[in-house]
């Protein structure tokens, strides 16, 4: 909760007697604040879960089933940043201690001593009220600009993936990012770690995939001084130098299973050896691992290890290829050109309607890393102020045609058939199966776009 310039402070006050409950609706109302009264807890916890307070003012002793220290705990479950007054006529130390334990802001007894007191404590909580707000509102912003240097993308399945990385970045939970080649999961796994409390230790990437066995697992574990011919002297692997921080293991299920052993054990442990040495080592850190393949269906043909998948697939994060998300495409062109633009000192350049109509309707085999590949391309070629369509690359102006379609060889009602097919499945490749906007783009309800799409037999995979 927070208050906006312009945007009246909003009080509620809770108390069963009517003067009282009047004297504070006169008095706040006359400093220009919004006040809203009631008489008893149950119709306050209505109030409060329809709208946000900035403060409440609650009386301790309040008829019904709930007194003031359980209304008081209730209204902190709906929104924890609601400052909250307790009031009493039968103040006591022990009543203000609970209800401050419990997160009011201060308790007022009655009677007041002056008029010119209570304004100054409801001030005071206000104020402290705006710093939290202030603060963890600033805090929300800087969560948000840490994933977006890294990660960038206004459609949903990226905001779902937004919030996941930030509720999982601050546990030690194993990770295992899934998706295609060129998705960004590097990126994912780097958020990860820079919004963790390991953001000031190492970052440590292996690509599993690209290394032989043994020099794979001498990166990793480290080897001692003539472990094999070229072993001149001892030297530490990627979990050693990583104690402390974030190892990122990159198409992890290319290890081999002798291998996947080994990891096994320093998952559960955090222990291992170098290669060719006997002393025990052990490494706090946090693992992520990453995948282009179905790893579950690699488990069932025993190419992989139960134990081990279980072990690192704690949190799954699936990362959507770029045509499931095709409303980023724009966004993140904008983003690729202003990045290439300053590396060869250019003007930013514009790109053509047409030019990212095409882009839109491609399928992007090698997702945000050709599209990062494209722009630069673009940026280096284009000679004035707009990319257009010359400056893509040919496979994306030469697209591949839709089969074509003899219509003069169809009577309506087929051909009608035919259009509504393409169409609908055009409009999910570029709306990234969302049903809600393709009915609004298309004008058509969603109930009915359920029904064409079981009648056509569209598939929407996620």
């Amino acid at each position: 909760m927070s208050m906006k310039v312009g945007q009246k402070v909003k009080i509620l006050v809770v108390d069963d007697e009517e003067y009282t409950r009047g004297f504070f609706k006169n008095l706040l109302g006359e400093e220009g604040y919004d006040v809203i009264t009631c008489a008893n807890g149950e119709e306050a916890l209505r109030y409060c879960q329809k709208s946000l307070f900035d403060l409440v003012l609650l009386d301790l002793k309040i008829p019904g089933g709930m007194d003031g220290i359980q209304i008081l705990k209730k209204i902190k479950e709906i929104e924890p940043n609601t400052a909250v007054i307790m009031i009493s006529g039968h103040g006591t130390f022990e009543a203000a201690f609970e209800a401050v334990k419990f997160g009011a802001s201060n308790f007022l007894s009655k009677p007041f001593n002056s008029i010119d007191e209570v304004l100054f404590h409801i001030n005071k909580a206000l104020e402290f009220q705006k710093i939290i707000s202030e603060n963890k509102f600033l805090h929300e912003q800087l969560v948000r600009q840490m994933i977006d240097r890294n990660m960038i993308g206004n459609s949903s399945k990226m905001q779902e993936i937004f919030e996941l990385i930030q509720k999982v970045a601050p546990l030690d939970t194993s990770i295992l990012l899934i998706g295609e080649s060129g998705t960004g999961k590097e990126l994912a796994a780097k958020a990860v770690h820079k919004m963790s409390h390991r953001r000031h230790k190492m970052f440590m990437t292996v690509h599993c995939g690209a290394l032989p066995e043994n020099l794979l697992e001498s990166t990793l574990f480290g080897y001692e001084e003539g472990a094999f011919t070229d072993a001149k002297k001892r030297t530490k692997g990627y979990f050693e130098e990583a104690n402390g921080g974030t190892i990122f293991l990159d198409e992890i299920g290319e290890a081999s299973l002798r291998l996947q052993v080994k990891l096994l054990r320093v998952l559960q442990t955090g222990e291992f050896q170098r290669v060719g040495g006997t002393e025990m080592l052990y490494s706090d850190m946090r693992i992520i691992s990453a995948t282009n393949k179905d790893i579950y269906a690699a488990v069932e043909k025993k190419e992989f290890r139960q134990d081990l998948y279980y072990r690192i697939n704690v949190i799954n994060i699936s990362i959507p290829p770029l045509r499931e998300r095709k409303e980023d495409i724009f966004l993140l062109s904008n983003f690729f050109m202003d990045k290439f633009s300053k590396c060869m000192h250019k003007n930013m350049p514009n790109i053509s309607p047409k030019a990212i109509k095409l882009m839109i309707e491609y399928n992007w085999p090698g997702n945000i890393r050709q599209l990062e590949n494209v722009i630069e391309r673009a940026v280096a070629l284009c000679e004035e102020d707009t990319i257009g369509i010359p400056c893509l690359p040919p496979e994306i102006r030469t697209r591949p045609a839709q089969e074509a379609t003899d219509m003069s060889a169809l009577n309506y009602k087929e051909a009608k058939e035919i259009f509504e097919k393409n169409y609908l499945s055009q409009l999910f490749r570029v709306y990234g199966n969302n049903v809600s906007e393709v009915a609004q783009k298309s004008g058509i309800d969603p109930s009915t776009i359920y029904r064409k799409l079981s009648k056509h037999n569209i598939s929407l995979k996620s």
